[in-house]
């Protein structure tokens, strides 16, 4: 408390809580030349110029994090992630996909939760 011209001020300090539902929506996905995240070919095959030949196990991950203006892959997901299954192929047309199909959901959903912190000063 301090003294504001005869009157004393008071700071309390509160705690917000947040909660919601991340969903992402995929639509299509191609993997023109077959690599991996790693660039390298996911069935570890080429052809005879150097293609990629095969099909690759696609999955992807959706991590919900603070804002970061250099994204960092390695940093924790803050509100939470999801990884869907394997899906197979290096074409994917999540429209022709209804609902669920192998353990796969799509929109990819997940709840998340936040808190923060921030002082009010009454007086």
């Amino acid at each position: 408390m301090e003294a504001n011209g005869g009157r004393e001020n008071l700071e309390k300090a509160y705690l917000v809580a947040g909660s919601g539902l991340f969903e992402l929506e995929l639509r299509y996905f191609q993997n023109e030349k077959s690599i991996d995240h790693n660039e390298k070919c996911c069935s570890e095959k080429e052809d005879g110029q150097g293609r990629c030949i095969g099909t690759c196990k696609t999955r992807f991950r959706a991590c919900l994090k603070h804002y970061q203006a250099t994204i960092d892959t390695t940093s924790p997901c803050t509100f939470g992630d999801v990884i869907t299954p394997v899906l197979e192929g290096t074409t994917l047309n999540f429209t022709a996909i209804s609902g669920r199909e192998g353990g796969f959901t799509n929109p990819i959903r997940f709840p998340f939760e936040f808190n923060w912190p921030f002082k009010k000063t009454f007086g």
